[in-house]
């Protein structure tokens, strides 16, 4: 009888751990290791003791110490995508949201950097690590910017030329706004003023612009 009771109370805690260690927990508590060790000196074990199992549990959710860390950048780059596709669906004109798409992804970068300078050089660091991770968010928000341009060459508002080569050419001219490398850069107190005029260049230049009228008689 007391065997059952010891097997019963052991499956119990099974049952518990599996549904409390799920991907979430696991990654909450890698970003607050992180945070105290930073990315290079974190390992699994260290993850493992913040949430009181063993080592081996965390490999059930993860092959390595590698791909947590692709999941937490993903996470924290999720953050930044997933506010800039709200806009792309906005029903405001084209060139009036690739405006706000391109000021909203600049402040996202920078307001995070400002609000935790350190937590923001880790996942920087992670992100840069992880060339898979990188380069899908990347991807991303090309194609955010390119259904945008899509919808301005639509309208007649923005110039007939591949979307996708102007989606880049734009991305390509805001880097400095918006790529970690520049982040010493962004607490320039001039730093809206340089952004909104580098914005305001490239959307005029991809407007469509009027065609001049004839004079009658000429």
């Amino acid at each position: 009888m007391c065997c059952d009771f010891l097997q019963m109370n052991s499956g119990r805690r099974r049952i518990m751990n599996n549904f409390l260690l799920d991907k979430e927990a696991i990654l909450n508590a890698a970003e607050d290791v992180i945070r105290k060790y930073g990315p290079a000196k974190t390992n699994l074990t260290d993850i493992a003791k913040a949430l009181k199992v063993s080592h081996a549990a965390l490999y059930r959710h993860y092959d390595n110490k590698a791909q947590l860390f692709e999941e937490v950048a993903e996470r924290w780059l999720n953050t930044i995508s997933l506010p800039l596709a709200s806009i792309v669906k906005e029903t405001y004109p084209p060139e009036l949201k690739l405006k706000s798409y391109l000021e909203t992804l600049c402040r996202i970068k920078r307001q995070n950097a400002m609000d935790d300078p350190e937590m923001f050089e880790n996942y920087s660091a992670l992100t840069a690590a992880s060339e898979r991770v990188l380069s899908k968010h990347t991807e991303h928000l090309f194609e955010q910017l390119e259904s945008i341009i899509k919808q301005g060459i639509h309208t007649k508002v923005l110039i007939d030329q591949n979307p996708r080569q102007l989606a880049i050419a734009i991305f390509t001219a805001t880097t400095r706004f918006h790529y970690p490398a520049f982040v010493s850069e962004w607490s320039d107190t001039q730093i809206d003023v340089k952004v909104n005029s580098v914005i305001e260049i490239c959307i005029r230049g991809i407007e469509q612009k009027n065609q001049p009228t004839s004079t009658p008689g000429c």
